[in-house]
């Protein structure tokens, strides 16, 4: 059962990098550098893509440590 939390804690920090990444990259905002979705969206997503990941990182590593 741990074995499962810790793939699992992994496996939300790989999606935390793709949520981080996706407004640039497979998602595309919108071209107009004066539109809100390419002011605010897009960097409040990339924040929350790395809090995500640096959050079940540091999990991962916690509950890798506890076995």
């Amino acid at each position: 059962m741990k074995n499962i939390k810790v793939v699992l804690s992994a496996l939300t920090a790989v999606l935390g990098i793709l949520v981080g990444i996706a407004p640039y990259t497979f998602a595309k905002v919108c071209g107009m550098a004066s539109m809100h979705c390419h002011k605010v969206t897009a960097p409040t997503v990339l924040v929350f893509g790395i809090l995500i990941f640096v959050i079940s990182a540091i999990q991962t590593v916690l509950l890798w440590k506890k076995q």
